[in-house]
């Protein structure tokens, strides 16, 4: 069979120039150039902590971990120096009415390397900085890849002289050795969200990684700690409205057992916060004979005072329970799916008014009854199937 030597170099430019033009994705295997943690909990007797894994066991990566609060995203940030196959964790935990993050890890900043041995308050740094009505118990958590660089070896990198790399940057120059200058690769990041009672881990949630986020370098002040973590200056404008497209959803699904009891569906939200935002959903709850109550639509426009479902903040909560509680006749609802649908936006943020919501959904069983005996602690984690 011949060949036809042009109409084959014609196909294999084609798919490099689509390759070359690929948008962000999401990851399949977990691994990524993006990631988020749809949560995290920091109250009462639940601890959770981070954890990012560099995967390319021959470079070094520079990132940043953005801590984000449920009211309004307001943020804590920090830097992260990763050597090849190297990891990072921290761990959110309410003390005495504050939300501390601590972590020992060798690969934190020489400069927050004390603070956060000891414990940063997330609380008062965003007050201090001058953010009102935050919340940081709850939240979820991004990490934004900042810059690679090919060591041609596994050997580890001594963390001085990744920071001296990381000041470069800030300072614009590119002339940094083994920098990769055309972004992170879409392999080089993994992480998990990790629940805690008492020390003991009770459930894991790896985070959404996305790939062909990070595409090209950035250098300048806008990179450092001390800015506000921006996804369209640290990822791009076009890349940051990929992955609202990616979260865009129509509906999610949960399966509920015991009336709902103790189990909540997590809502994220992210790039988008507005003041004053409003969404609006609608809900069908079923039992598993494949009755269905009237499907519930609930609309706030004016917001009434006196529903409990305003889809307001940023990170939002929702009891199982009280969704069954709204049904017609909610003692034949003791197990089944519910399926929250058309969460719209009905003011200007994210994607626009009137688009569907861009958000991360999870499932959440919390035990009133732990291993004290009056804790409570979140027994189960599951990722929520959305269309």
């Amino acid at each position: 069979m011949k060949i036809n030597k042009k109409l084959t170099g014609l196909v294999a430019s084609a798919l490099c120039a689509s390759s070359l033009s690929a948008g962000v994705s999401l990851a399949t295997d977990g691994t990524g150039d993006f990631l988020i943690a749809p949560f995290y909990e920091a109250k009462n007797d639940v601890c959770s902590e981070i954890k990012v894994f560099n995967t390319n066991e021959t470079n070094s990566i520079l990132a940043k971990v953005a801590i984000r609060e449920q009211i309004s995203s307001q943020e804590v940030d920090l830097p992260i120096f990763l050597s090849p196959g190297d990891a990072w964790s921290g761990t959110l935990c309410e003390v005495e009415g504050k939300v501390l993050l601590r972590s020992t890890d060798d690969s934190n900043h020489p400069i927050v390397k004390d603070i956060l041995a000891n414990g940063k308050d997330l609380n008062a740094h965003s007050l201090n900085a001058g953010h009102k009505n935050v919340d940081f118990r709850n939240g979820y958590v991004e990490i934004y890849p900042i810059a690679q660089f090919n060591e041609k070896s596994t050997a580890k990198v001594k963390k001085d002289i990744l920071v001296k790399r990381w000041d470069a940057l800030i300072n614009g120059s590119l002339n940094v050795r083994n920098l990769k200058r055309d972004g992170v690769d879409n392999d080089s990041l993994s992480g998990s969200i990790s629940f805690r009672t008492n020390n003991k881990e009770t459930s894991t949630q790896q985070m959404k990684a996305f790939e062909n986020a990070h595409s090209k370098q950035r250098v300048g002040g806008s990179i450092a700690y001390a800015e506000d973590t921006s996804p369209e200056v640290l990822l791009g404008q076009q890349e940051k409205f990929d992955i609202l497209r990616l979260l865009q959803n129509s509906t999610t699904s949960v399966m509920y057992e015991d009336f709902g009891k103790n189990q909540f569906i997590y809502f994220s939200f992210p790039f988008g916060y507005t003041e004053g935002q409003e969404r609006s959903f609608e809900f069908v709850v079923r039992d598993m004979s494949e009755n269905k109550d009237l499907e519930k639509t609930v609309v706030f426009s004016p917001r009434p005072r006196q529903m409990n479902y305003v889809l307001e903040n940023e990170l939002y909560i929702m009891p199982v329970s009280e969704l069954i509680s709204k049904t017609q006749d909610s003692t034949m609802y003791k197990k089944g799916m519910i399926q929250i649908k058309n969460i719209r936006n009905r003011s200007n943020h994210q994607l626009g008014i009137g688009r569907y919501a861009s958000f991360l959904p999870t499932s959440v069983i919390i035990e009133k009854n732990g291993l004290k005996g009056t804790e409570s602690y979140i027994s189960s984690v599951v990722e929520t199937p959305v269309k």
